[in-house]
């Protein structure tokens, strides 16, 4: 009986470590699974700043752009402005001038209506 008793208790030390071991294969398989499975989610992750960043960089560069070609629009704008008014200066001043010029005329006629008069 004490053979069979130790014989039973040697198989069940012998189940348990296979137990063991195969737990041990197992658990050690899924944590290699997982722990693959955490470095494909660290690439993703890395992936996702990488293209978020490149968005982030080509939103602003976008909105640059656009800012700059409405300031451009406006300096062209301004700079059409800008020749009408000096065409417009140009021209007031050579109506200054005619009437300048009218208006030495007209002080000539009359110092001479005077000079005659007198």
């Amino acid at each position: 009986m004490e053979n069979l008793s130790l014989l039973i208790c040697v198989a069940l030390m012998l189940l348990i470590i296979a137990y063991q071991v195969v737990f041990v294969l197992i658990f050690d398989k899924k944590r290699k699974g997982l722990i693959n499975d955490y470095e494909k989610l660290l690439n993703l992750k890395d992936w996702y700043e990488k293209i978020a960043d490149e968005a982030s960089r080509s939103y602003i560069i976008e909105s640059v752009e656009k800012r700059g070609h409405e300031l451009i629009g406006q300096f062209n704008a301004l700079n059409g402005n800008l020749i009408e008014i000096q065409n417009q200066h140009k021209n007031l001043q050579e109506q200054q001038k005619k009437l300048h010029t009218s208006l030495l005329e007209e002080q000539k006629l009359l110092s001479e209506y005077f000079e005659n008069y007198s």
